[in-house]
């Protein structure tokens, strides 16, 4: 009984009633035309159920010119149909995404996983690599690197920011950022914006303290940090891992206006 009711109150705190939205103009002073970036993180896709469909409107309704799944978007190795389903119902909307831990742990097809993205309308996964999308009169680089805690980030890759243009740099695990290297590497650099999840803002929270958070989430909880070589965002992301349980940290859609 006690194992249902915990189930039970895993499944309300996901709901899509507790969602939240933040919003946030990073736009510099000549900037009236915005780049519209919407971050989905951890998502752990299960289903396509309700809660699924209710974030999918969401999507919908904020009409963002891309979205960046920053990782963990599954962590079973039979659950790519669901990730297919989910894609699908964004429509034509472009979805760029990066692995996170569980996409390794979990013996994901790589190989399946990349070809899912590149068969949706202007999809793709990135495992360190670097893209570029253009809406209107505005055009965006990102730079999409293997997951710091399970994989192998190529960090050479950082050189590549463009400080001309809108450079987003995504990664799934955040305590990538103060890994020595990357420290030396970013100095050197500047980004736009860095994209990060994993931690799910400790996911069960006690008055703002996360007891909790996963191997590879550093001193990061959620929320901005300045990192050298740019402001790096942490999701808490939309789904839970462990256990089936959310409470004092809402599942996150996180919209970025560059």
């Amino acid at each position: 009984m006690a194992a249902g009711l915990f189930i039970a109150l895993g499944l309300f705190w996901r709901s899509g009633s507790d969602l939240e939205i933040t919003h946030h103009d990073l736009r510099g002073p000549s900037q009236a035309i915005s780049f519209r970036v919407m971050q989905l993180s951890d998502l752990h896709l299960q289903r396509f159920g309700e809660e699924e469909k209710v974030i999918v409107t969401q999507v919908q309704a904020l009409q963002p010119d891309l979205v960046v799944l920053t990782g963990d978007a599954i962590d079973r190795a039979d659950a790519l149909p669901v990730l297919k389903d989910f894609l699908a119902a964004l429509g034509s909307i472009p979805v760029v995404a990066v692995p996170g831990n569980w996409e390794h742990w979990s013996g994901v097809d790589f190989p399946a996983l990349i070809a899912l993205f590149a068969d949706q309308p202007n999809g793709r996964f990135l495992l360190n690599e670097r893209v570029s999308f253009t809406s209107g009169e505005r055009k965006i680089h990102l730079i999409g690197l293997d997951d710091f805690t399970a994989g192998q980030p190529d960090a050479r890759l950082l050189s590549l920011a463009m400080s001309d243009d809108v450079t987003v740099l995504v990664q799934h695990s955040p305590g990538f950022f103060d890994a020595p290297e990357v420290n030396r590497r970013m100095r050197q650099q500047r980004f736009s914006l860095c994209l990060s999840g994993h931690t799910h803002g400790g996911q069960i929270t006690v008055g703002g303290w996360a007891p909790f958070r996963p191997v590879g989430s550093g001193r990061f909880v959620e929320g901005f940090y300045d990192v050298p070589g740019c402001r790096l965002y942490v999701s808490k992301g939309l789904g839970t891992s462990i256990v089936p349980l959310r409470w004092g940290a809402a599942p996150e859609i996180a919209l970025f206006d560059l």
